[in-house]
């Protein structure tokens, strides 16, 4: 049985990082190492939905910006994880069902040695997309639209929440921090920005490792959480034992500084929980600057920041 959008999204993003990172994908089982479709040497998700010939030309016809097929990442989940930091829910949801097409295309010229045309494969996923919008809007809607705000919680009495992210550029990333106590109220917090490509997920060790830093500068060594919404960080550093990647040595060395906090954790959130951090790490980025605060933070944060203790 095949599957929808949807469900494809939750495949490419969630069980695909297992598989991908253990090397399941790379030219193991469900994939074929010689590539008869373009002629590559292997074929991991991301070539399949992004860099083959054929997604690319789908992509290209439905409009994708030159710059968004042409970045390199590491893994697919990385790529999907850096769109949806940029796209809206209308556009991901256009993308994913694009992405649905490419791939069955792909499984059609594997196992049943049908392949279609760029054209053919972006109208089907056009209209596709099309019905869906026609469906939410004549049928009563199987969720609530009744969506609840969410926004960032305050932490326990007697600790500090330090929270941080990564913005990922072309060729720059930025990373920001904000520093608050049990009441919400501002302590300190920074920002600054590095030259040079990187993954998404390396982008959000090296925030993590910066907002220690600014913690340090800052001399705050209570009890603190630091809260980021890359899942992938916090579940990597609650994994290091089996971890003996590049990044797995860099998180260590950081669970090693937390030691000069009276204590520390990390701790995932969702993204809109994590707004303030999320806007200094984009000033940053753009404006390719470094900052460090006190109490007098930036002005452009201010309702955001009120937002979040109303």
């Amino acid at each position: 049985m095949g599957y929808g959008p949807h469900r494809f999204l939750w495949k490419a993003y969630g069980s695909l990082i297992l598989y991908q990172r253990s090397g399941f994908l790379r030219g193991g089982q469900g994939f074929d190492k010689g590539r008869p479709r373009c002629g590559a040497e292997t074929e991991t998700v991301l070539h399949a939905l992004k860099d083959c010939p054929t997604s690319k030309a789908v992509l290209s016809t439905g409009g994708w910006s030159r710059s968004f097929i042409s970045k390199n990442y590491d893994h697919c989940s990385d790529w999907l994880e850096d769109l949806m930091r940029v796209l809206d829910k209308r556009a991901m949801a256009d993308l994913m069902t694009t992405l649905w097409n490419c791939w069955n295309n792909r499984n059609n010229f594997i196992f049943r040695g049908k392949e279609e045309e760029a054209k053919q494969i972006w109208e089907r996923a056009s209209n596709l997309s099309k019905e869906f919008r026609i469906c939410n809007m004549t049928n009563e809607p199987l969720l609530s639209q009744n969506a609840v705000v969410k926004k960032w919680k305050k932490p326990p009495k007697g600790f500090i929440k330090i929270n941080f992210d990564a913005s990922v550029c072309d060729d720059r990333i930025g990373f920001g921090t904000i520093i608050r106590d049990e009441e919400g109220f501002v302590l300190g917090g920074g920002g600054g920005f590095k030259e040079g490509r990187v993954s998404v997920e390396e982008a959000a060790c090296m925030a993590f490792e910066e907002s220690i830093n600014v913690a340090q500068r800052l001399n705050f060594k209570e009890n603190v959480l630091f809260e980021t919404d890359h899942v992938g960080l916090v579940n990597r550093l609650n994994n290091l034992v089996n971890d003996v990647t590049v990044i797995g040595a860099r998180i260590m060395k950081c669970t090693v500084a937390l030691n000069s906090f009276k204590s520390a954790s990390l701790i995932w959130t969702e993204r809109a929980c994590n707004n303030v951090a999320h806007l200094i790490c984009k000033k940053m980025c753009r404006e390719a600057r470094n900052c460090l605060f006190e109490m007098d933070y930036p002005s452009e944060i201010h309702t955001a920041v009120i937002c979040d203790v109303t």
